[in-house]
């Protein structure tokens, strides 16, 4: 059995896109000295690998879009507020102030 699988192709000449690819193929063989069995191998897996990655986006795709997108955005920092630091230290009569409020909240459970 042979390894071989075989194809034959028929173009219609009236028709202007089929003639052209006949009138390629020709060219293929006679001028360019290529061959047209290698030509239409290459061909059909382009076209094969061209559908199935339209099809497929990766992660990668996706952030490579946000870099282009984003390339000619200019991102600004604002300007942080400062705010100081709190002074958590009470005087002795805010502190007996504290006490005397949270003793009262207290009373109102029992």
């Amino acid at each position: 059995m042979s390894n071989h699988y075989r194809l034959n192709v028929r173009f219609d000449l009236n028709d202007e896109a089929e003639r052209r690819a006949a009138e390629y193929l020709a060219e293929l063989n006679n001028k360019k000295g290529k061959s047209r069995n290698r030509f239409i191998v290459e061909a059909v897996i382009s076209f094969i690998e061209r559908q199935n990655s339209d099809r497929d986006f990766t992660l990668d795709d996706v952030r490579q879009v946000f870099r282009e997108e984003l390339s000619g955005v200019s991102f600004v920092a604002t300007a942080t507020a400062d705010y100081g630091t709190a002074d958590t230290e009470l005087t002795e009569e805010q502190q007996a102030e504290n006490d005397e409020n949270v003793l009262s909240d207290l009373s109102a459970f029992f």
